[in-house]
């Protein structure tokens, strides 16, 4: 089981941590230890059926010993510093 910490850029933001399975967490992250939603392949993104399976096991916060990968569900932030 790996704990995936989901951030989704809101104001109001809830940290999530949830527990997925070895497959599951390979199929999003791969080689990486944090991703955006909009990296991801567009078929992915849209499977339903998978994310069900991703988001089924929420963990309480306080019984997590260590956060295998952080999952961005918000664009990235596009900045550009002017000189």
């Amino acid at each position: 089981m790996k704990h995936v910490e989901i951030i989704d850029g809101a104001l109001n933001s809830r940290f999530e941590i949830h527990g997925v399975s070895e497959e599951v967490f390979r199929r999003v992250f791969g080689s990486k230890d944090e991703v955006y939603l909009e990296d991801l392949q567009e078929s992915l993104q849209n499977d339903a059926a998978f994310w069900d399976q991703f988001y089924a096991q929420e963990v309480e916060r306080s019984t997590v010993v260590g956060i295998h990968g952080v999952l961005h569900t918000h664009p990235r932030a596009k900045v550009t510093i002017g000189v």
